[in-house]
């Protein structure tokens, strides 16, 4: 009957083995054990999956600091002193990087330990790690996310408080102040949507053309097809909607849009620089005279694009208003 009973203990703890390793492996996780006096280091497959290691290598502790990435060691070595200084079957937890290689990036490793003790000292270290690779990718977009919403809602309210200032200076009542900082405002939103619907980090010239000069009667704009393929980046593209939107709303409001005949012609112009050229013509509308100051309109052309590395050069000529515009533009 003992023998019964023994063989059943047996079946039962190969069983409960055979449930344990499975659960590991599901779980991706690797297990590791040191022998503190002999060095010796035992990894299973898993383990030195995350790590790059052979599966017939021997390793010893001498061998684990080249694995993991040199910004890390000294995080690892303190992990495990504060450990050893701790009590009786001490617990430690960190993250660290695996050690880079030609054909690897690192991994981010998720590593729990327990120290087992004697009179001497530490015997003995047990644990387990986990590839929280993807965990640490997503935490790093969301801070890059966050930082850059920050930036540009620093940025946003920065111009929101210049289009408050110089629009107030360039209406006469309150409800000419609303219309035009409303426009200027709506211009702005419309960017933004294009830039929030699009997954890629740059938008082509031809959707952010289409969306920009839709309340200014589109088919009154002779556009050069080329100028549709161009991409520019998204911290290009509000800058630019809202040079487009000044540049229209001036137009119908002194220039070729002012005309029932008046036109709009946007032609890229060779360049042999790194960034694209587009002229804008006016045609058709009265009789140009330069202004007598620079009103906000002309201090927007001029500052527009400076901080994305583009420039706005305008040229009052009697026949209609131009402006050559030189912008970067994204590269295949």
């Amino acid at each position: 009957m003992a023998k019964g009973g023994d063989k059943e203990t047996a079946e039962v703890l190969r069983e409960r083995l055979r449930r344990l390793e499975a659960a590991v492996e599901a779980a991706g996780l690797g297990l590791w054990e040191w022998d503190v006096r002999s060095g010796e280091l035992t990894w299973n497959a898993r383990n030195r999956e995350l790590f790059g290691v052979e599966p017939d290598r021997p390793l010893t502790i001498a061998d684990y600091p080249e694995l993991v990435h040199p910004d890390d060691r000294d995080l690892v070595r303190d992990a495990y002193r504060r450990a050893s200084e701790g009590p009786q079957d001490a617990l430690f937890s960190m993250e660290h990087r695996t050690r880079p290689t030609a054909e690897a990036r690192p991994r981010w490793i998720l590593s729990r330990g327990r120290l087992l003790k004697d009179a001497s000292g530490v015997v003995r270290a047990v644990g387990s790690n986990l590839d929280i690779t993807d965990r640490k990718s997503a935490e790093e977009r969301r801070s890059l996310v966050l930082r850059e919403l920050a930036h540009r809602a620093k940025n946003g309210i920065l111009v929101m408080m210049s289009f408050v200032a110089q629009t107030a200076k360039g209406v006469d009542t309150v409800e000419d102040f609303k219309a035009v900082l409303m426009a200027r405002l709506q211009s702005m939103a419309d960017s933004q949507d294009l830039v929030t619907q699009t997954s890629e980090g740059s938008l082509r010239l031809g959707d952010l053309l289409g969306r920009a000069l839709t309340p200014f009667d589109p088919s009154r704009f002779d556009i050069d097809a080329r100028l549709g393929e161009l991409r520019i980046s998204n911290d290009m593209v509000i800058a630019m909607a809202l040079l487009l939107h000044e540049l229209s709303t001036n137009a119908v409001k002194y220039g070729a849009l002012s005309a029932p005949a008046g036109r709009v012609k946007l032609e890229q112009i060779p360049d042999d620089g790194p960034n694209a050229h587009l002229r804008w013509s006016e045609t058709g509308g009265p009789k140009v005279n330069p202004p007598s100051r620079r009103g906000f309109g002309t201090r927007l052309l001029d500052i527009s694009l400076r901080n994305n590395g583009g420039h706005v050069v305008a040229r009052f000529e009697p026949q209609g208003f131009e402006a050559d515009i030189c912008f970067p533009v994204e590269r295949d």
